[in-house]
């Protein structure tokens, strides 16, 4: 491993990573909308075609907030290790979160953790195999895109239902902020909007009306009970904090009902999100929340469910080639091992491990901080992050 030869590239590339960086988050990428998303793929793409890195930008939406999903290599043969990641970014709590500050080894800003200095990791990765002319074994590809944030449709939904994704041998490494673990499973998700429809009247008359929130309440303390049940299931695999081992279903999220205080609501509407244990199916999840409307629906409640998203557990193996290089790499590069764990949310790894590509978590954010008021990274974090990309890149391709 020419650990002298990436040392010295790091530390020439360091300001202009931190630059780089800056530039990505100073990009308001707020999903939902999905605001800003062309200066930020231009930016990127920018990069890439100054560094002659071969790449292609697909437009998967047109309209007032356009997507775009950027797909690239570095290399030749076939594709052996892939690299993805998103750039949208959840609200931020003030506009001062786009304007980034670097205080005391740590850049803070909305998107610095989740995860735009996976970004640069991954961008800075590409550039010492272009810049150093390393011959390798396979392709290294790459895939940026959007809407991570808010169920993957038009992203990495969209790559892999259209067939777009690679299939790389080794597998997919994505640099979500892990807090310095490999995720190597994540929960499954099922998320649904929930409509309750009544009848208005005004206030002087309401017993002519039929009350949207009151049905709604209705609902939602048969949920609480289904929430007693599921939070008693916990997963076997090791996660972070402990209490994440519980399987969750979280109600009213969103929420919301009537026009006016003194109108009778007729409707009111809540979500669902239920986020599974790899030991549970989403099969099974769905069944036990349509019992629910089913029963309100029995009772005379006039109910409608709209699924946001939906997705079955991940798991990968962490004994697969990728896994074991990166865990080797991450401790030649940290002194330690790192564990291996369950993510406590949802991971995009799952469009991978459902085509039986392995797909793993490491990035250089921490998720404590990711979508706080004080979000940051710290800098010799991604510059290790990319060490360890660049590290693992050639256990597994030279």
């Amino acid at each position: 491993m020419p650990r002298d030869r990436i040392d010295s590239f790091l530390d020439r590339h360091e300001p202009e990573m931190v630059q780089t960086l800056s530039r990505l988050v100073a990009i308001p990428t707020v999903n939902p909308p999905g605001q800003s998303y062309k200066p930020c793929v231009d930016n990127l793409c920018g990069l890439l075609k100054e560094w002659r890195i071969a790449h292609c930008v697909i437009a998967v939406s047109e309209g007032t907030y356009p997507r775009f999903c950027i797909l690239g290599s570095v290399g030749e043969g076939r594709d052996g290790l892939h690299f993805h990641g998103h750039y949208d970014v959840v609200p931020a709590y003030s506009a001062a979160q786009f304007d980034p500050k670097v205080r005391n080894s740590r850049l803070y800003g909305r998107g610095s953790s989740d995860m735009k200095s996976g970004l640069v990791a991954i961008l800075y990765a590409l550039k010492y195999f272009q810049e150093s002319c390393t011959k390798l074994a396979g392709r290294i590809s790459f895939s940026f895109v959007p809407d991570e944030e808010t169920g993957s449709h038009s992203g990495a939904g969209y790559l892999a239902r259209t067939g777009l994704f690679p299939r790389p041998s080794f597998g997919m490494l994505m640099p979500e902020p892990t807090s310095g673990a490999v995720w190597y499973a994540s929960k499954g998700a099922l998320t649904i909007r929930v409509t309750v429809r009544g009848k208005p009247a005004h206030v002087a008359l309401a017993h002519q009306g039929e009350n949207a929130f009151e049905a709604m309440t209705d609902i939602a303390g048969s949920l609480r009970v289904l929430k007693e049940t599921v939070g008693r299931r916990e997963t076997t695999l090791p996660v972070d904090p402990p209490g994440a081992k519980r399987s969750v279903l979280v109600i009213g999220g969103e929420s919301g009902s009537g026009v006016s205080f003194n109108i009778v609501p007729d409707t009111a509407f809540f979500t669902v999100d239920r986020r599974f244990n790899p030991e549970e199916k989403l099969a099974d999840a769905r069944k036990e929340l349509m019992q629910v409307f089913d029963a309100a629906r029995s009772r005379g409640i006039d109910v409608e469910t709209d699924v946001i998203q939906e997705s079955e557990s991940s798991l990968t193996d962490p004994k697969s080639p990728l896994a074991v290089a990166l865990g080797k790499t991450i401790t030649g590069v940290k002194g330690e091992p790192p564990p291996f764990e369950l993510c406590p949310g949802t991971l995009e790894i799952r469009f991978f491990n459902s085509q039986g590509i392995p797909a793993l978590a490491y990035g250089p954010g921490l998720l404590e901080v990711s979508h706080g008021q004080e979000e940051y990274v710290r800098i010799p974090d991604m510059l290790d992050c990319t060490n360890v990309y660049i590290g693992t890149a050639l256990r597994l391709l030279s």
